[in-house]
């Protein structure tokens, strides 16, 4: 049988293996800025989330030793009955990462606002 892994624990690895230990990843535009913070406000919501909500079993991957990623989070949170809003939220920032990446600023600023209103950010 195997060992239920709290979800808090796990996102905690990955809020530091997304952001560095810990640390500010820098911005090349407004946008990135936007998007840097929204991700961090997503965070914080599921870290929230995890460690007020129910536990799952750890996946078959996390015992062979690979770490949680934001998409992975945000689906076991919806599967547990946490919804699908922090799932929506971070489909919203990818999309706004390629459009940033692609220069197209109208876009972005579009996705990091679905993504904030995904969560009930303002």
């Amino acid at each position: 049988m195997k060992r239920c892994l709290p979800l808090f624990a796990a996102l905690a690895a990955l809020v530091v293996g997304t952001t560095g230990f810990g640390g500010r990843a820098e911005a090349d535009s407004v946008c990135s800025q936007m998007v840097i913070d929204t991700q961090a406000a997503v965070d914080r919501i599921l870290a929230d989330a995890a460690n007020s909500g129910p536990t799952a079993p750890q996946s078959d991957a996390v015992q062979d030793g690979a770490e949680p990623t934001p998409d992975s989070m945000a689906k076991v949170e919806g599967e547990i009955g946490d919804g699908a809003a922090p799932e929506k939220a971070l489909a919203a920032l990818e999309r706004a990462r390629k459009a940033d990446a692609a220069g197209d600023t109208e876009a972005c600023q579009k996705e990091v606002a679905a993504a904030r209103d995904a969560v009930g950010l303002e």
